[in-house]
């Protein structure tokens, strides 16, 4: 991995200013006006018309109410929460302050502080790539959008932690980062890879059992205490419906919920395997996880827009070409638009919600997909012609 180099100053004042201009435009663009706030409570019954219709949504404002955050409940416990337990804990503790406005203030500086935390760890990971991850907009549409800050963070810090060789630390907040937004799993199975071929495995074992017993100490309280709220998470996303994605189009018709489960996970298990195989025979395991995630969002039953935001992450961590870094920012921007349009009409019942679906929704959706087919593709052909170097790259680590 890199040798941590001083960056120019102006290079990281830049960046700084762009995350934070980028962060206080979200935060200024979705605290929801006034009159849709009656006694620190959002009225949610007129939110999504105005939400859509501003492209203003955002799942931290709306479950404050319909997930009964202002009720300070204890969460799993006492509430149903469809995000795993570090993310439920976090919507919970805070939203103890006085109302929807500080709730949604802490969140803000929270992920803000994350962003700029994410940005210091790619500046030793990937020096030359790391401004792009602030000066790209994707922030600006999804920083504040769901939880996704918290997850990745969480990601970038347990894979920086694993490049400095701090390997039983690295396990603990990969199990904070699976529980919290699921998604760092994909790292997991490729650094079993890499370990295995390094036949490091007594440590490897430490690293399993450091995960595990931490997974325990997460879950084990909530699940004792409501095993069926607990349990809501899984039980929510194998019984969720197909979104308007890959499934559930103009060209696609008929296909189960089950049917789509078992195609997605028969297609992410052999995309795993083949790149843990890659990787045992030498390939870096941040390539394996970016690949190995766009798969998974091609097959994934539903696609929710910010989504985006982790492939976007991952590829400037495994360092793909610079155009495909601009190509994902403009397709998230693209997909943030027609996702929300869509809403709009449909939940105002536009006359042109119809039109709409049939000839302009459905491209966008196929722009998406174009797009990251094409990204990963032309990172999978980079990372071939320069991955002797990446690799050797790979021997010392950050500082």
């Amino acid at each position: 991995m890199h040798n941590s180099m001083p960056l120019p100053i102006w290079k990281r004042t830049l960046a700084v200013i762009a995350i934070t201009v980028w962060m206080v435009w979200a935060y200024v663009r979705l605290m929801p006006p006034s009159f849709l706030i009656r006694h620190g409570q959002l009225i949610a019954a007129h939110y999504d018309g105005w939400s859509f219709k501003n492209l203003a949504y955002s799942d931290v404002v709306k479950l404050y109410e319909t997930r009964n955050l202002f009720m300070h409940l204890m969460p799993y416990i006492h509430n149903r929460i469809e995000y795993p337990v570090i993310t439920g804990l976090f919507m919970t503790l805070t939203a103890l302050g006085h109302g929807l406005g500080t709730y949604f203030a802490i969140t803000f500086v929270v992920f803000w502080l994350i962003a700029l935390l994410i940005y210091f760890l790619m500046e030793r990971l990937v020096p030359s790539q790391a401004i792009y991850f602030a000066v790209l907009p994707l922030l600006m549409v999804y920083g504040l959008l769901n939880w996704d800050m918290l997850g990745i963070g969480f990601m970038v810090v347990a894979w920086y932690l694993y490049q400095r060789q701090s390997y039983i630390p690295s396990a603990i907040l990969f199990a904070f980062g699976v529980f919290t937004k699921l998604f760092p799993i994909f790292f997991l199975p490729f650094i079993v890879a890499e370990l295995w071929r390094k036949r490091q495995g007594k440590l490897l074992g430490r690293m399993v059992l450091a995960f595990f017993a931490t997974s325990l100490v997460i879950n084990v309280p909530f699940a004792l205490g409501n095993l069926k709220n607990w349990a809501y998470f899984f039980t929510y996303n194998a019984g969720r419906g197909l979104g308007a994605d890959i499934y559930a189009n103009e060209w696609v018709h008929g296909i189960s919920i089950s049917a789509a489960n078992f195609f997605s996970l028969g297609m992410v298990v052999l995309a795993t395997l083949y790149f843990m195989w890659r990787v045992y025979r030498g390939g870096r395991v941040i390539q394996a996880t970016a690949l190995t995630f766009t798969v998974f969002l091609f097959v994934n039953k539903v696609y929710s827009p910010q989504y985006t935001l982790w492939v976007f992450v991952l590829a400037i961590l495994a360092e793909w070409p610079v155009w495909t870094y601009i190509t994902i920012a403009l397709a998230g921007l693209v997909d943030y638009v027609n996702s929300f349009t869509v809403l709009y009409l449909l939940s105002a019942k536009s006359t042109g919600a119809g039109w709409y679906v049939g000839h302009v929704f459905f491209v966008g959706v196929l722009y998406r997909y174009v797009t990251l087919a094409i990204a990963g593709i032309g990172a999978g052909i980079a990372e071939s012609i320069s991955s002797p170097a990446k690799r050797s790259r790979g021997i010392t680590h950050v500082v």
